[in-house]
């Protein structure tokens, strides 16, 4: 079609070959093979060069817009595909997105001011899924994830520590024994919490059935529960930061207890990804413990 649009408007199959960088027969082959196909006459062969059917003039104005609407696809697919390679999609559980990745994206945007990021927060199960139907490029997630279609590689650790308010009975204590925390308004994560869960088998293990006194889904509100005074809760060193530098909130060790556990860091398995990827991955990896600076690196 493209070959029959350039006889049609150069008028000569000489030039259209030329134009096309092909031979004149190869040209002219074409054209009788779309007329054989078509059945019908396209081109009236003249002495010197051609002129167009009735037929040929009618199958010109479509072609014309064919090959005006592919190179308008073509055009957008590029944009599309630019965009695309200067996008990075995360997703990241909450913790990890409220108080480790603001740290991680600030020193990748300094790197690479033209990527867009586009981030999600969610619990890991749904990063995961989120991952392996393409919805997102990177996971960040706080526990492992079982997955054939996904590469998980631990990135940092981070303690849970058992948070009190100051002022409370227990922020002047060096250390509490498993047993005190019996009666104790102790504050949980909503049910299906991952933290929740890795607290409530470390204490069963030390013989104790931790009962919750207030389940709350979030954390930025349990955090706050306990800075009113509420009760008091097991929480992530990288969430209480600041808290714990002020002073109003003070942690206090339990004895034979240490909740320890790693950051996951999720992606595809696939043999190429595209440079914005490799370079967050790369930046993810050389992350220090939450507050520590981060070093971007390079593409």
């Amino acid at each position: 079609m493209r070959t029959f649009v350039a006889v049609a408007e150069h008028g000569s199959f000489t030039v259209a070959a030329q134009r096309a960088d092909i031979s004149q027969p190869a040209v002219s082959a074409q054209v009788q093979a779309l007329e054989g196909e078509l059945q019908v006459q396209l081109l009236e062969r003249l002495p010197r060069g051609v002129r167009l059917t009735p037929a040929g003039e009618l199958l010109h104005d479509y072609a014309r817009r064919m090959l005006n609407l592919e190179g308008e696809a073509r055009r957008s697919l590029a944009a599309l595909r630019d965009a695309q390679e200067f996008t990075l999609r995360l997703g990241a559980s909450p913790t990890i997105g409220a108080y480790v990745l603001p740290a991680v994206l600030a020193a990748f945007k300094r790197q690479h001011p033209e990527v867009r990021i586009i981030e999600e927060i969610g619990a890991t199960h749904q990063v995961a899924e989120a991952l392996e139907s393409y919805a997102i490029d990177v996971g960040l997630v706080e526990s492992a994830v079982e997955s054939d279609a996904l590469a998980s590689e631990a990135f940092q650790s981070d303690d849970l520590i058992l948070a009190v308010p100051a002022g409370h009975a227990w922020a002047s204590r060096a250390s509490v024994a498993p047993a005190e925390l019996t009666g104790q308004p102790v504050m949980v994560r909503e049910p299906g919490s991952g933290s929740r869960a890795l607290v409530e088998e470390a204490l069963r293990a030390l013989g104790i059935e931790l009962v919750p006194f207030l389940e709350i889904g979030g954390i930025e509100a349990i955090k706050n529960a306990v800075l009113a005074g509420l009760g008091i809760a097991f929480l992530s060193r990288a969430a209480i930061q600041v808290e714990e530098r002020q002073g109003t909130l003070v942690v206090v060790p339990v004895e034979g207890l240490r909740l320890t556990r790693s950051f996951y860091c999720l992606h595809r398995r696939q043999r190429r990804l595209a440079p914005t990827i490799r370079a967050f991955l790369e930046l993810v990896r050389h992350a220090p413990s939450a507050g520590g600076e981060v070093q971007a690196q390079p593409w």
